[in-house]
């Protein structure tokens, strides 16, 4: 069994707790107006956007305010880390953790880790671990178990080729990105998702491939309550 450890560090991670300045936050202020202006967001949304803009002292913690908005490429930037998508819902503005941001990093696609393969054995990944824009994913009478809420992303679009023979393959993945999955199950199950509605430029998981006696099993981040 091979599995990755909880956290390692890596350039996104020491990017987002790097503190933003004022022009950051007058930044972030600017697109929450135009929000609001363009009727995508309440009068008490815009409000108490506006205030956790201002207490706001990383990155980590602003992006979250924009992840559910339709902004242009480039619209608000963080220095030294790439491309970073947020793609955690509004509701949860208060959490300032990793696990509501997922992100993508193109600079990285060389460090991406390729495919898991599973021969009567059995394979995790967890953690922040760096996925491949293209890659395999192979069960053959063993188990794979691949865990994306807090991976790095190096592609506006990832692809997973999965081949499940009387075997098991999950994927957990983040809140807020598509996922499309054209996986067929050959006396086997092909288990989706549910329909969520990620926001518009959100990253897509797309799944190919097939089960031949086994299963390929697709769940989204199961949200933790406040407080918790």
């Amino acid at each position: 069994m091979s599995e990755l450890p909880d956290r390692v560090p890596d350039r996104v991670s020491d990017a987002l707790s790097l503190r933003a300045s004022d022009a950051d936050r007058e930044k972030v202020a600017g697109l929450l107006r135009d929000a609001f202006a363009e009727g995508r967001l309440s009068p008490v949304e815009h409000e108490e956007r506006l205030s956790a803009v201002y207490k706001a002292t990383t990155y980590g913690e602003l992006l979250p305010l924009l992840s559910d908005l339709p902004l242009p490429p480039g619209s608000f930037t963080v220095p030294g880390a790439g491309q970073i998508v947020a793609v955690s819902p509004g509701p949860d503005l208060v959490r300032r953790d990793d696990e509501q941001i997922a992100v993508i990093d193109t600079t990285r696609a060389e460090q991406g880790q390729g495919g898991a393969v599973a021969f009567m054995s059995e394979s995790k990944k967890r953690g922040r671990w760096v996925v491949s824009p293209d890659s395999s994913q192979v069960a053959v009478m063993g188990n794979v178990e691949l865990d994306l809420s807090q991976a790095v992303l190096t592609s506006t679009e990832t692809v997973m080729r999965t081949f499940a023979l009387m075997g098991a393959i999950k994927v957990v993945v983040p809140e807020g990105v598509h996922v499309v999955s054209n996986v067929v199950a050959i006396m086997g199950n092909a288990v989706d998702p549910p329909h969520s509605d990620p926001p518009p430029g959100a990253p897509v998981i797309r799944f190919e491939g097939f089960a031949f006696m086994g299963e390929v099993k697709i769940e989204r981040t199961v949200r933790r309550e406040l407080g918790r």
